[in-house]
């Protein structure tokens, strides 16, 4: 049984942060801005937001508390032969296929943001008293808009492309264990770039994430390695390598 017409609410506080906080600091190809930096930043927000539809795709689990933006979700409760089941059974329900749509805008400082994305993921390993649980998906960015404003200027962002969820595998026990224990999300990204210091241009991103179970996960953005903190977000939550 599909179950629907569920809405909540989520922040892009990584970005919202990351203007408040903003730096001007050329990127290592030695142009006027960081465009890495700003993508990983993008990156790690979305991240952000993957692991909070992960955290409420199972009955029963904590809701997001974020504000701002708008989710509808669909869950699809499926047995341990991939048949539909009429409603969730702790103990039954092998898996559950989650579709969330994500949209809205907001204003924080000189930044500006408006996004739609939607995910399809499956989180699996739920039939009996399981200990872990493991998401695998896919997803799109539609025409995602940032604009941001700092000592080099007001440049703006048009993102689209697509995500991938691969093995990501979380504790039940979110007390304890309450990072993913491995998996990887990986996104490809092209982006126009208006008003940037060579003006006007499209370049591509190519992101991956690698979680170790630890609060401090990978982030490769076109070759450049960045640490993300799970438990902060914004620039302080983002080093580089």
């Amino acid at each position: 049984m599909k179950e629907s017409t569920f809405r909540a609410t989520c922040a892009l506080t990584a970005l919202v942060a990351a203007a408040a906080c903003s730096e001007s600091t050329a990127g290592p190809d030695g142009t006027d801005f960081d465009f890495a930096g700003d993508m990983a930043l993008v990156v790690a927000d979305a991240v952000a937001e993957d692991l909070s539809v992960m955290n409420f795709a199972v009955p029963g689990g904590p809701s997001p508390t974020e504000a701002e933006f708008t989710r509808t979700r669909t869950r699809t409760y499926l047995d341990g032969d991939g048949a539909e089941m009429d409603r969730y059974d702790p103990l039954l329900t092998a898996a559950i296929r989650t579709v969330t749509e994500t949209e809205g805008s907001a204003s924080r400082g000189d930044m500006q943001l408006t996004l739609a994305r939607s995910r399809d993921m499956t989180v699996s390993g739920l039939e009996g008293e399981e200990t872990q649980r493991t998401w695998n998906g896919d997803g799109s960015d539609d025409r995602s808009r940032v604009r941001t404003s700092d000592e080099d200027g007001t440049r703006s962002y048009v993102l689209a492309g697509t995500t991938a969820t691969t093995d990501v595998v979380r504790a039940v026990d979110r007390e304890t264990r309450p990072w993913p224990l491995s998996g990887t999300i990986a996104r490809s990204l092209t982006v126009e770039i208006t008003n940037g210091p060579n003006g006007d241009e499209m370049r591509s991103v190519e992101a991956t994430l690698t979680f170790d179970g630890t609060q401090f996960a990978e982030l490769v953005v076109n070759g450049e390695v960045f640490e993300v903190d799970l438990e902060q977000r914004g620039r302080r939550g983002l080093r580089r390598r």
